[in-house]
């Protein structure tokens, strides 16, 4: 299971990065047209944002997998193993829950705006489901990875460990 979300996430997290990467340039493009052309363009700052929002909750269950969230370690760092080992068993299960929460919510939100029919206030008018869709599931995946680490790490502590010391060495 743990191997399956691995390559969702990793796949979730490279689609994100083309879609940052997308958002750079059409952002590059709508510089280049309003301010050499004079010829601004009424797309570019809808679908940057839309992409934005699918870039930042694609890349959320990468980011647990590979502890790259953002963690305090003044106490869990003067820890011996077990103790972190547990600390980490907390902060995946309440990032689990927190996910499961948001992703219930955000489907509730979904359903409303399918059901009322919500379209995006511009000129684009997209159907507002289409722009919600990616928080809960980008939460549930969160929520998934999280709970499979949990899960995991009752059969082998070291790999909850050794991505604990990766992300310390890589944040410093």
């Amino acid at each position: 299971m743990l191997r399956l979300l691995d390559g969702v996430s990793r796949a979730a997290a490279w689609a994100a990065a083309v879609l940052f990467a997308l958002i750079g340039l059409f952002v590059t493009y709508e510089v280049v047209l309003r301010y050499v052309f004079h010829a601004p363009t009424t797309w570019v700052e809808e679908v940057s944002r839309i992409l934005q929002i699918y870039g930042v909750y694609l890349a959320a269950a990468w980011l647990v997998a590979t502890r790259q969230h953002i963690r305090i370690r003044l106490l869990t760092g003067r820890l011996p193993p077990t103790g972190r080992l547990w600390c980490s068993r907390f902060a995946l299960l309440f990032a689990a829950a927190v996910g499961v929460f948001a992703a219930w919510n955000a489907m509730s939100l979904m359903q409303f705006s399918l059901m009322m029919q919500e379209r995006t206030d511009t000129s684009l008018a997209l159907p507002m489901w289409l722009v919600q869709w990616p928080v809960p599931a980008g939460c549930a995946l969160l929520a998934l990875h999280a709970l499979a680490l949990v899960g995991h790490s009752f059969v082998d502590p070291d790999r909850l460990l050794a991505t604990e010391a990766a992300a310390t060495v890589s944040a410093d």
